[in-house]
């Protein structure tokens, strides 16, 4: 029987795959005060006009994206994991050469406006962060990036949010975008520089070995405190956050280079074949190998 489900699972596989992954694919999920869109986009080259009031992470490194933003082109420059604003109007995508994936967040304005009347701002509206440049850079924002893995894990159903994570999400989420820095002061979060201290050093140091010690002493705080003040300020554990960062990592390389799946796998510091293989698909719901398969990336043999 067990050997029966076995070849059943691997026959289930290649639809599976397809399923997430297969040309462009949107996975959705809706909180009670937050809307998210996981998208999946091969290279695209058109007019795609998007929807406004977002908060958008882009997974995905891109040098040369065209989007149109209030009449005006501009020639973006994505880091992977790159963060920006939509307000009121919406942008155009006209062209990404490569493969793409992104997290749409579309909170509730009436969630954001109440954050911002905490924070002593009336008024609020959502701002774009294109500007006027006509040639921008996207960079990441440590706890947006933070609250797309776990977003992410959630719209691909790898993750079951409960009402109090859901709602704790929501509030990091809206405090953060409405730019509450003094928000982290006596509740037990880190400041805005030691976490993104914190997070320099997992993104410099991700093929290593980190240990909690080493980001704890990065926050000048004791193991303990940090652990609790990082899940604070970001929603998550810190091994959950590297973990998601290495995975991301390997996806990358997956993606752009002809590095064998046990290479990438050894290069960015995981035990063995067989966890690295485990925790892709846990973060992404597909195996590594297969993510080559569906998107037609060719590589060496593994």
């Amino acid at each position: 029987m067990y050997d029966a489900l076995a070849k059943w699972w691997k026959a289930q596989r290649p639809a599976q795959a397809k399923a997430l992954y297969g040309g462009e694919r949107r996975h959705r999920i809706a909180l009670r005060r937050l809307k998210v869109t996981y998208a999946w986009l091969p290279p695209f080259e058109g007019a795609s006009r998007t929807t406004p009031n977002r908060l958008e992470v882009v997974f995905s490194r891109h040098s040369k994206a065209v989007i149109e933003q209030a009449g005006t082109t501009l020639n973006v420059d994505v880091a992977a994991g790159g963060f920006y604003v939509v307000g009121p109007e919406p942008t155009t995508l006209l062209k990404v050469p490569e493969f793409s994936d992104t997290l749409e967040m579309y909170p509730d304005m009436a969630l954001l406006k109440a954050a911002a009347e905490e924070n002593g701002q009336s008024d609020f509206v959502l701002r774009s962060t294109l500007g006027k440049d006509s040639s921008p850079r996207l960079v990441p924002d440590g706890t947006m990036l933070a609250l797309a893995h776990v977003l992410r894990q959630a719209c691909l159903g790898q993750r079951i949010l409960s009402p109090v994570e859901a709602s704790t999400l929501e509030h990091l989420l809206a405090a953060h975008a409405v730019g509450a820095t003094a928000s982290w002061r006596g509740d037990g979060k880190l400041s805005p520089a030691s976490l993104k201290r914190v997070l320099d050093l997992i993104e410099d140091e991700i093929g290593r070995p980190l240990t909690l010690d080493q980001l704890a002493s990065e926050a000048c705080l004791s193991a303990f405190h940090f652990a609790r003040s990082f899940k604070r300020s970001t929603g998550v554990a810190p091994h959950r956050y590297v973990l998601a960062r290495k995975v991301e990592r390997a996806k990358q390389q997956l993606m752009t280079t002809d590095r064998t799946v046990g290479e990438i796998a050894t290069s960015l510091g995981f035990e063995n074949l067989h966890h690295f293989r485990r925790q892709f698909h846990a973060q992404l719901g597909i195996l590594p190998g297969a993510l080559r398969e569906v998107t037609g990336v060719s590589i060496r043999e593994t």
